[in-house]
């Protein structure tokens, strides 16, 4: 089970889609700093039905009102998360 994380706005880098194209089943994503658009209400690209995370703290600094089937998580769930997945990819251009 990967762990992916996300920090570039899917508007403006193409990070989501290649993190998405490697995507599996029992894989997990974060999104953090402006990879959080990714998760705003009414965003552009699909993302999996289930283990979606964002960080809330982040969510919050830009305004974002998070889809729904989109988990908020603080700093100390992401590092539940990191401890519960190997390996863990980071997708920063």
């Amino acid at each position: 089970m990967t762990l992916h994380i996300v920090n570039q706005s899917p508007h403006r880098d193409s990070a989501l889609r290649d993190c998405l194209n490697a995507f599996a089943e029992d894989d997990a994503l974060v999104l953090i700093e402006d990879g959080v658009y990714a998760a705003q209400t009414g965003a552009p690209n699909p993302l999996p039905s289930s283990n979606v995370f964002v960080l809330l703290a982040d969510a919050e600094a830009r305004g974002i009102t998070i889809a729904t089937g989109v988990e908020a998580i603080d700093e100390q769930q992401w590092v539940t998360l990191c401890v519960q997945h190997t390996p863990i990819v980071s997708w920063f251009r």
